[in-house]
């Protein structure tokens, strides 16, 4: 979101400010101009909300160049360019997961854009549930002249399928007459689910060529390589992921050896590949009873841990699968192991504190993911024997933070983010330290990874709305927002935060305005935090104090944002009873003595003058700095409180004087 984007405050700064008053209520009204939220049945609600404009990721020209010098055209293309040139504007990617189709849509989208067009990128919001003033509904009033938008739905679920279609519906008149082109990524199992009046806009997208995309991607690095066509079979069953993830390797070993034949190092990296995937196939094949099956994926799962624990741990995992019917066969006996490969031993090791580790640590998830795809109905009791490691206290906190995260690794790599889920939600309120830091790790990759990072999102925004939220999950949605959310959506972790600081213990709303204050900390951030904070049915005084914290305020003098900040001090000043006000007062007078200390001797300046800025034409808030100036300057007699009293002596005599300018006059 634009600073541009969010209106000042309600009450503007004049020579005399308004008392402030509540916020009003959100006014429902019928066939307003100010854009639908579908509310379903068709029915539409218009709130009188300001206009936000709507989460979208700007993709630079520049950014897109990089993208051509890899991109390979894939079957049809320009059968959807074709498509996509005529008035209407509109293409739907459909095709196989991991084949390439978002990068098409954006090369679509780039061909014939000048230096000054970005391609823009709008993810799905997966907020079903969010309040109406929440949702980040991307509407026909978003759409700028000329346009260029990739809408990317191949992750989400029916409900928002279905409701993105009625979005699509509106977004079609508007792309039209704005001459604008949209490209939407289709989820390829929802094809028969699209509406009949789309269909015309499908194309199938196929495969590239994967050999010349694996040479490309080389090339990009500047890694070439001669002999790649002998593996054209492994390139063409491999998945886009995989055949970068395989390009990075192989840049990597060059930067490693450069002098040696590049060629040589996709043969060798290739071959690792290989060599453990046979390593893991042996083992799993030669592992051909329950118990012996059963002390492989304890092994895969927890080396490094003693051996003792390990054995326990088969034993558990033997008595939870164990059949209900003595007819029944155990799960570990049923097929679906790779019975046609090879037999090949696996190097263990035990150290000298009785620990079993591997020889080739990544034979590990090898294993692990033969018996997770081979047996898929070992996935939901695998996460139960977890769950009963933890409470049997087997491992200690550094341990079952790794162990966890291998489990999450399966869950993730299979796109099966509610199998660990499951565990966060339960780890996340345990008592024991150990799991709820575990709980955190497994949230943090969950919420990093494009692949599950959606439903993480999601349950991240149900808990900060819980006004009862436990201690645990309010310390994870606080680092998860700080840490990880604010990389790529730093509009929802504040959403989050804000949500967060309704709770009903104060202790938890102050860790959530710390949480908002440390995603302003960095300059390139700040205003747009603040100005998040300043809408309306958001702001209070205590989140608006966090956030516009006044030693980062130097940075906005004499800029078009000093009003709007301003004019929000002045209402957390106005909300503030005037026994409290002093609190909001007394960091301006360390921020002060503080720069001062620091040599920072011009930004002190500015820093004084958006004080008397707040203070313009308000006795009342004269005389509270005034007071809160003698408590803080009570028992000090350093130069710098020194300096920092005598501007704040000078400031109350000039305003009560009226000589200092109105925020409406400095803006003016």
């Amino acid at each position: 979101m634009t600073a541009a984007a969010v209106p000042a405050p309600a009450t503007r700064s004049t020579d005399v400010p308004p008392e402030a008053t509540p916020a009003d209520r959100a006014a429902t009204e019928v066939n307003q101009p100010t854009g639908p939220i579908h509310t379903g049945s068709g029915n539409q609600l218009l709130f009188h909300y300001p206009r936000r404009e709507a989460r979208a990721n700007d993709l630079a020209p520049s950014q897109l160049q990089r993208l051509w010098r890899c991109f390979v055209t894939p079957p049809n293309f320009d059968r959807a360019a074709k498509l996509l040139a005529e008035p209407e504007g509109v293409v739907i990617l459909s095709g196989a997961a991991n084949s390439g189709r978002r990068t098409a849509g954006l090369m679509l989208l780039s061909a014939g854009i000048t230096p000054a067009t970005a391609v823009r990128f709008v993810p799905p919001e997966p907020e079903l549930q969010a309040a109406q003033v929440e949702r980040r509904i991307f509407g026909a009033g978003d759409v700028r002249a000329d346009d260029r938008l990739l809408f990317d739905l191949s992750e989400v679920d029916a409900n928002l399928f279905a409701e993105q279609q009625s979005c699509l519906h509106e977004l079609l008149p508007a792309l039209l007459s704005r001459q604008a082109k949209l490209v939407v990524v289709l989820p390829h199992h929802y094809r028969e689910q699209l509406r009949p009046d789309f269909q015309q806009y499908v194309v199938e997208i196929g495969r590239p060529d994967m050999l010349e995309v694996f040479e490309r991607q080389l090339a990009a690095h500047g890694v070439h390589v001669r002999n790649a066509y002998r593996y054209r079979k492994t390139f063409a069953a491999a998945t886009m992921t995989e055949l970068v993830r395989l390009a990075y390797q192989v840049r990597d070993a060059h930067e490693d050896q450069p002098d040696t034949d590049a060629d040589a190092l996709l043969a060798e990296v290739l071959s690792s590949g290989e060599r453990l995937e046979r390593k893991a196939s042996g083992a799993v094949q030669s592992a051909d009873e329950q118990r012996s099956r059963a002390l492989l994926i304890a092994t895969a799962l927890l080396h490094g841990q003693s051996t003792r624990t390990i054995f326990v741990a088969q034993q558990r995992l033997l008595e939870l699968l164990q059949p209900s019917e003595d007819d029944r066969e155990h799960p570990l006996k049923l097929s679906g192991v790779k019975e046609s490969l090879e037999r090949f031993g696996i190097e263990l090791s035990i150290t000298s504190d009785q620990r079993v580790e591997f020889a080739e640590p990544a034979v590990a998830a090898e294993i692990l993911g033969y018996f997770w795809d081979d047996m898929p109905w070992l996935r939901e009791p695998l996460a139960d024997w977890l769950d009963a490691l933890a409470d049997a206290d087997l491992v200690d906190r550094y341990d079952l933070i790794a162990i966890v995260q291998r489990f999450g690794e399966q869950c993730r790599r299979t796109r099966q983010a509610d199998l660990a889920l499951r565990v966060v939600d339960k780890w996340s309120s345990a008592r024991q330290w150990a799991q709820r830091s575990a709980a955190y790790a497994l949230f943090e990759d969950l919420l990093d990874d494009d692949r599950t990072a959606s439903p993480a999102r999601q349950i991240l925004y149900t808990w900060a709305r819980d006004t009862h939220l436990s201690p645990g999950r309010v310390a994870i949605v606080v680092a998860a927002c700080v840490n990880v959310l604010s990389n790529g959506f730093l509009d929802q972790a504040v959403v989050r935060l804000c949500w967060l600081t309704k709770h009903s213990d104060p202790g938890v709303q102050a860790d959530a305005c710390h949480g908002l204050k440390r995603l302003s900390e960095p300059p390139e951030t700040r205003l747009t935090v603040i100005d998040q904070v300043l809408e309306p049915w958001r702001f209070t005084p205590t989140m608006f104090a966090a956030v516009a914290a006044p030693e980062g305020l130097p940075l906005f003098a004499g800029t078009e944002a000093a009003a709007r900040i301003v004019a929000g001090w002045q209402q957390a000043l106005d909300a503030t009873p005037r026994a409290r006000r002093r609190e909001l007062l007394r960091p301006w007078l360390v921020a002060h003595s503080d720069l001062l200390g620091n040599g920072q001797i011009v930004d002190a300046g500015h820093l004084v003058h958006l004080l008397a800025l707040c203070c313009a034409g308000r006795r009342e808030f004269l005389d509270d700095l005034l007071n809160a100036m003698f408590e803080w300057f009570e028992g000090r007699e350093d130069p710098l409180s020194q300096r920092t009293a005598r501007a704040v002596n000078e400031l109350v005599r000039g305003g009560r004087l009226s000589n200092l300018p109105t925020a409406t006059e400095a803006e003016e």
